[in-house]
């Protein structure tokens, strides 16, 4: 792209349909290992690792990890893909991106599916309407830190990992959907050396940004929107989903209970099914 290459996996036919998924923190596109497979039949289906991560080119400075930047990201991927619009689904960090590309760039797409990530203006009425948000996002504090927040996540063999995927308390609520072999490819991924300086870096160009935050937290998302919100988030109110539902001029909101936070690992056929009909 302009100023940074990309990694991503593709499957299905490129004249078909294309349909771009963006995974979050600490994440890569084998996030989206569930869905790559069910939705080739249809599309031209293709999964990112985000600026900074798995396979793609790090940037050193914070500000080139703005949520501006990182939509600039998918807006020429999309026209370099060959394509005019793409339905375009994000979860945790990548539906903040999701969110700021149907912003910044509407007319490249088609639709939007947001998982388990609230709208910006969502997420700040969320620390003042529902106080327990702000319990919820300590990290987002701890991660502004330099060094340490690194050193704690790549820890005792990565044991972040499992306490964010495995562990009752964050992880999926189907564990048989994190396995042993998914485990290692997550360590795998991020045991390159200073691999968790450009991911933690997007927590901090959004603090160190804050204007870029102000600009958008009133801005109504014009593309036809899917919300789909795993209940058991432990990192975010579930009145996050209603306050981001408000912000899209066409949106509609599907609970999925019994999951959690990793809603399209832990309940992979119930959210293809619910993408699919949203999709056609």
């Amino acid at each position: 792209l302009s100023d940074v290459r990309l990694h991503y996996v593709e499957e299905g036919d490129s004249s078909k349909p294309l349909l771009l998924f963006v995974h979050g923190f600490p994440e890569f596109w084998y996030s989206w290992r569930f869905q790559i497979k069910h939705f080739a039949k249809t599309h031209h289906v293709v999964a990112i690792d985000q600026r900074g991560y798995g396979e793609s080119e790090k940037p050193k400075e914070t500000e080139k990890y703005t949520t501006k930047v990182l939509a600039k990201d998918v807006k020429e991927l999309i026209e370099k893909l060959g394509h005019k619009k793409a339905v375009l689904v994000g979860q945790d960090w990548g539906g903040a991106v999701a969110w700021m590309t149907a912003f910044t760039y509407p007319e490249f797409v088609d639709k939007l599916i947001v998982l388990n990530c609230p709208h910006p203006g969502a997420y700040i009425s969320s620390f003042w309407k529902a106080k327990r948000q702000i319990l919820k996002s300590w990290h987002l504090l701890f991660f502004q830190v330099p060094w340490i927040p690194e050193l704690t996540l790549s820890f005792d063999d990565f044991e972040s990992f499992d306490y964010a995927f495995r562990s009752e308390y964050a992880g999926l609520k189907n564990p048989k959907n994190f396995t042993d072999e998914d485990l290692e490819a997550w360590k795998a991924t991020f045991s390159k050396r200073s691999a968790f300086t450009p991911p933690l870096n997007y927590y901090r160009a959004m603090v160190r940004n804050r204007d870029e935050t102000e600009n958008i937290i009133n801005r109504v998302a014009k593309p036809p929107t899917l919300i789909i919100w795993g209940e058991e988030d432990p990192f975010l109110v579930i009145e996050c989903a209603d306050y981001s539902n408000k912000m899209c001029l066409k949106g509609k909101v599907v609970y999925v209970p019994g999951s959690s936070h990793w809603v399209q690992q832990d309940k992979p056929e119930e959210v293809n099914k619910i993408m699919e009909q949203f999709i056609n």
